[in-house]
């Protein structure tokens, strides 16, 4: 098995600045993938195991995390939807040779447009607005449109602001996989949930998972 933790070691994930940006100023405005480290590797020795062809990702920050995974995985297909908060912020976007980008918002027309004219995403990973509602509407937009599996970044983050997630991840029926680790930076959880409703998640489970 590929040793993700290697190849992850030069990539900066979330921090204590980024946690202090949090929660002085509302935003963890870094340039970093916004993820836990131990959980990233975990979902890359999924991904490894479960052998995905095409990525989708909603809310990609600096397009840190969608970069890294293509330039781990090589995916034949991938693509990214955001609005471009963070470089309205004034952080700069990277994004790896390949990617197609759509600014729009995943709940618009542009947006259920854009995805009928394309083949299905083995994964769709919705990492945007955390409200309940809007995670809510990501998770039934598409849910309604071809994919292999969906997933969640926050599952088991209870901070007022980001709990929407935790709170629809709860309600969830179907196949459902948790990838949850402590981070050592701050006091809340992270967790990455990975969902189907045909296919169980876990039986990509590798050793050590």
């Amino acid at each position: 098995m590929r040793d993700f933790r290697a190849e992850l070691a030069h990539e900066r994930c979330y921090d204590r600045e980024a946690e202090f940006l949090w929660r002085t100023r509302g935003a963890p405005l870094v340039d970093a993938m916004l993820q836990n480290r131990a959980e990233l590797v975990l979902l890359c020795e999924w991904l490894e195991a479960a052998r995905l062809q095409s990525y989708l990702e909603i809310g990609i920050w600096t397009g840190r995390l969608v970069s890294t995974l293509q330039r781990l995985f090589a995916f034949e297909r991938v693509a990214a939807c955001d609005l471009g908060w963070a470089q309205r912020a004034g952080l700069p976007l990277h994004l790896a040779e390949g990617i197609e980008l759509l600014r729009a918002s995943s709940a618009s027309d542009a947006y259920r447009a854009w995805r009928a004219e394309r083949e299905p995403f083995d994964l769709v990973l919705i990492d945007g607005d955390h409200a309940y509602e809007a995670v809510r509407q990501d998770f039934e937009l598409n849910r309604a449109l071809p994919h292999r599996f969906l997933a969640f970044h926050d599952i088991a983050n209870t901070h007022p602001a980001v709990a929407g997630v935790k709170r629809l991840w709860e309600e969830l029926d179907g196949h459902k996989l948790e990838l949850i680790r402590p981070l050592g930076c701050s006091r809340w959880r992270m967790g990455i949930g990975i969902w189907s409703d045909v296919e169980d998640p876990a039986a990509y489970l590798t050793p050590g998972l």
